[in-house]
């Protein structure tokens, strides 16, 4: 296993011998509008006015183009519960994009399994193409709502905590999946207790939801990302949700009053209307 070393290096680049800087290209201009006439002027300032007016109204393309291309007739294929869709059916309700769940159940499962892109539910039906894995859709949905940003960072950012709560579920299935009670039991104890996995998971979200708060400026408005909604907060409110309501046997809720960031955007969002089927 790799080691991280404690020291690092950072490298600063220098601009290439022969290349103009911006403040080189910009004294120039700045020499001649400051220089020029009235009637100059006044055509450079119209030239910007023109440039600012261009940049608006390709945004409005953009974003007509996007709202032209706003998906139709979806149907979320799962079964009747939030699970792993409860996320993107939020998500479409929060969009206002219109869905029909096609509840299936393990009879149902079976016959359809051989049908689907990964051998598993949920997929999603997007006029007629089926398509499958629920993060995905989540980012779909969430670039028509304003609820995926568009600044490549701050996605990165968003995508940091959703799939970090992927990471979560994944902790969680080796119980999910015992049959005796007991070792059930004895499982779960062990992922709350002092170093045990799925408390250190919400150590660490605790943490990183602190520092994106800090840097936005956002402490204490129950958003895990910036100062708006994201999917980022829809999806750690699915695992918040499932200890507070105690889905998970041997996970008390109280175990969320440790973590207070996490422990406040689960009750900032658990009163939007947007968490049944």
């Amino acid at each position: 296993m790799a080691t991280m070393s404690s020291s690092s290096t950072t490298t600063q680049c220098s601009e290439p011998s022969g290349v103009w800087s911006f403040t080189t290209l910009l004294n120039p201009i700045a020499e001649v509008f400051f220089t020029s006439t009235t009637s100059t002027k006044n055509l450079w300032l119209a030239c910007g006015t023109g440039i600012l007016v261009g940049v608006g109204l390709c945004r409005l393309a953009t974003i007509m183009s996007r709202a032209s291309r706003r998906p139709k007739n979806v149907k979320v294929v799962y079964f009747k519960m939030a699970g792993r869709a409860g996320a993107v059916r939020a998500a479409l309700k929060l969009a206002r994009i219109k869905y029909e769940n096609d509840f299936v159940d393990r009879d149902s499962m079976q016959e359809l399994k051989p049908r689907l892109p990964f051998g598993q539910v949920p997929v999603f039906e997007v006029n007629g193409e089926i398509v499958a894995q629920s993060n995905a859709f989540l980012r779909y949905v969430g670039k028509f709502s304003g609820l995926y940003p568009d600044d490549p960072f701050d996605a990165l950012k968003v995508d940091e905590i959703v799939d970090g709560v992927s990471d979560s579920m994944l902790l969680l299935r080796p119980s999910l999946l015992e049959k005796n009670p007991d070792k059930k039991l004895r499982m779960r104890k062990e992922l709350i207790s002092s170093d045990g996995s799925l408390r250190v998971f919400l150590q660490n979200m605790e943490r990183l939801v602190q520092r994106n708060q800090d840097k936005s400026g956002a402490i204490g408005r129950g958003h895990a990302c910036g100062k708006e909604l994201t999917i980022a907060d829809i999806s750690l409110f699915t695992i918040l949700k499932m200890i507070h309501d105690e889905i998970f046997e041997g996970i008390p809720r109280t175990l969320l009053t440790n973590f207070p960031l996490l422990k406040n955007i689960h009750d900032n969002l658990n009163g939007l209307d947007v968490w049944g089927l």
